[in-house]
């Protein structure tokens, strides 16, 4: 019934590609929509804005009571000069990169901008990379790999330890809080502008000059050094000007609240320069999508009733939990929502039906979800659902400016991507750019794809998992482990937030569940207590809600790379020190599955006891 109540409208094209077919059986795929010319520099998104809007928020950091403080954009503009001219009066340049350690902050954004619009390069690296680790290996390889001239910190007792691991002969070391040997305060940065100076070298700026180097997650070895051009990040936020997130900063003012981390793509590049593009204002969310940390998204949401909610799938699992009874949350949520989006992993057909309800029930019209595909390689962006649709799990089409290769794999098709946002090699390192290109120069990302109407090919792509993520059981039955965590989320909901999936080789397929908040509150009460990354669930109620439920599934589900023939409910928290979980609050599976193996190598034995969900 509520398929007939329409979406709120969306002032969006509708999809336009080209699709052509190889003889090998590949597909080429394009957007019709010509992308055009783009900014040089990406300095001039936020020079725009200034000089329009001096006085609109650019950045506001979430507190408490009153305590909210913003930065505008003539301020913002005003000390990126500022910074920019003690770093060319000091020498830096394009060969003298800027380590930003620590997370979202003014001083961090700042910072970034004064260098980025002169041509020094940052390298924003994960804060886990200084404050999770034993050894600072991964910080010592990023220093290592990069040289960086300067290392930024926000607080020196947090990260004092880190620095005084990697610091070298003649670095600067700058902090905003605290100090530590051999450093300078933050507003050291703070002083005169030489204007002339700085113009001339944000004029020499152009598309090939090195903004930024990115480190993807690093999920197995260390991670790889992306290389981020301001083509790249100028021609991506033209792909989203065109098809997604049109400019109108009187008509439609975009206020975003968002926690999303700077060092990564999708907050980095697509947010961080995206306010920027569209003059709008983002608020610097203190909360999180884990357990203990949402209350405070919660907080900021009905405070700042953003213009779109954009986030990971397990916060909209969160939030529909608190919107759905809490009536004056919903009520300030959908206020001035025009659209919500969601990335990192595909959300469940459950919480987009929820979302409905609610949106029905408060606006009148249902809510357009947006989602797309990318990665640090792409500059977070590919391709993209930008026009109302029914379906989740779809990844869309390429945005204007991209070209799509799909490669026959089994029964769908690996996707490769190229586009003046796409890098064009791996920095420092050739062997893995030789490895990671093909022939005709098309990113090989590892992804895997099929159409969501082979007839109709502009309904789009829909998103099958990782090549290396599907596997075999050993009748060589093929387990598409991206579809098959979807709809095992759906038959757990609401008692499992996500699920793990092994059986490489083996003989069935087994699962490791992610219980709710919600469950393991309920496993408190009745005196649960993890001892371990090995500790399951063993309360007999409990367990019944998991093993009722995929009884269910499995009446329906009765082929072997569906059924599920034994199952675990984990006790204890995923890890983002041991990469189980990314900074963006997705699973990381094949890390779960080496870091817990004890729990695989026990749904596969012949053990029998009651914590073990048995349906063999």
């Amino acid at each position: 019934m509520s398929q007939t109540i329409p979406f709120r409208k969306l002032d969006r094209p509708l999809p336009d590609i080209s699709v052509k077919k190889v003889n090998d059986g590949s597909y080429l795929i394009k957007s019709n929509i010509a992308i055009g010319e783009y900014e040089k520099n990406a300095a001039s998104f936020w020079r725009e804005a200034a000089a329009e809007y001096p006085n609109r928020a650019f950045l506001v950091k979430c507190g408490t009571g009153d305590e909210w403080p913003e930065l505008t954009y003539g301020q913002a503009r005003k000390k990126a000069d500022q910074i920019s001219s003690w770093l060319l009066g000091n020498g830096y340049g394009a060969d003298t990169p800027v380590m930003i350690l620590s997370g979202n902050s003014f001083a961090h954004a700042l910072l970034s901008m004064g260098a980025n619009q002169v041509g020094i390069p940052i390298v924003p690296v994960s804060p886990s990379f200084s404050l999770m680790s034993g050894d600072f290996s991964k910080l010592r390889y990023a220093v290592e790999l990069t040289a960086p001239r300067m290392i930024f910190a926000e607080d020196a007792k947090l990260y004092g330890p880190a620095i005084d691991t990697v610091r070298q002969a003649g670095m600067d070391i700058v902090l905003a809080q605290g100090d530590c040997q051999e450093s300078m305060v933050f507003e050291t940065l703070l002083g005169d502008i030489d204007g002339e100076v700085v113009e001339k070298a944000v004029a020499a700026v152009d598309g090939d000059t090195l903004a930024k180097i990115m480190f993807t997650s690093g999920s197995t070895g260390m991670p790889k050094a992306v290389p981020n051009t301001h083509r790249m990040i100028c021609s991506s936020q033209k792909m989203h000007q065109l098809i997604s997130e049109p400019r109108d900063p009187e008509g439609n003012p975009n206020v975003v609240l968002d926690w999303l981390p700077w060092h990564h793509t999708f907050g980095g590049n697509v947010n961080f320069f995206g306010i920027m593009r569209l003059a709008g204002t983002l608020y610097m969310d203190d909360g999180k999508p884990i357990p203990g940390q949402f209350n405070r998204t919660i907080a900021n949401l009905e405070r700042v009733k953003p213009t779109r909610f954009s986030s990971v799938p397990t916060a909209f699992s969160f939030l529909l939990d608190a919107l759905e009874t809490d009536d004056q949350l919903a009520t300030a949520f959908f206020e001035r929502v025009r659209i919500c989006q969601y990335g990192g992993a595909a959300l469940s057909q459950e919480l987009f039906e929820r979302m409905q309800v609610l949106s029905i029930k408060y606006t009148g019209v249902r809510m357009p979800f947006g989602t797309g595909w990318g990665s640090t390689e792409t500059t977070g962006t590919g391709t993209a659902v930008y026009w109302e649709t029914e379906k989740v799990g779809l990844i869309g089409v390429p945005y204007s400016g991209v070209e799509v290769k799909l490669v026959p794999v089994a029964d769908k098709y690996e996707i490769r991507i190229r586009g003046p946002h796409v890098h064009t090699g791996y920095y420092k390192r050739p062997d893995l750019t030789e490895t990671y290109f093909d022939e005709d120069g098309f990113y090989c990302i590892g992804d895997a794809v099929k159409f969501e109407d082979q007839k109709n090919l502009e309904q789009g792509l829909v998103f099958s998992g990782r090549v290396s993520e599907d596997f075999k059981l050993a009748n060589g039955t093929w387990v598409e482990t991206g579809s098959l965590r979807l709809t095992l989320i759906d038959a757990l909901d609401p008692v499992a937030r996500d699920v793990v999936i092994a059986g490489h080789d083996r003989e069935d397929m087994t699962i490791l569940i992610v219980p709710s908040e919600g469950v393991m509150k309920q496993a408190a009460e009745a005196s649960f207590k993890a001892d371990g990354p090995l500790s399951v669930l063993t309360e007999e109620t409990i367990l019944a809600a998991f093993k009722d439920r995929l009884e269910a599934y499995n009446r329906v589900n009765g082929g072997k790379s569906r059924f599920v023939a034994r199952a675990l409910v984990m006790g204890a928290a995923l890890s983002a020190d041991k990469n189980e979980i990314t900074d963006k609050q997705y699973i990381n599976q094949s890390a779960v599955l080496q870091n817990r193996a004890p729990l695989v190598e026990r749904l596969y034995s012949e053990e029998t006891s009651s914590e073990i969900l048995d349906f063999t």
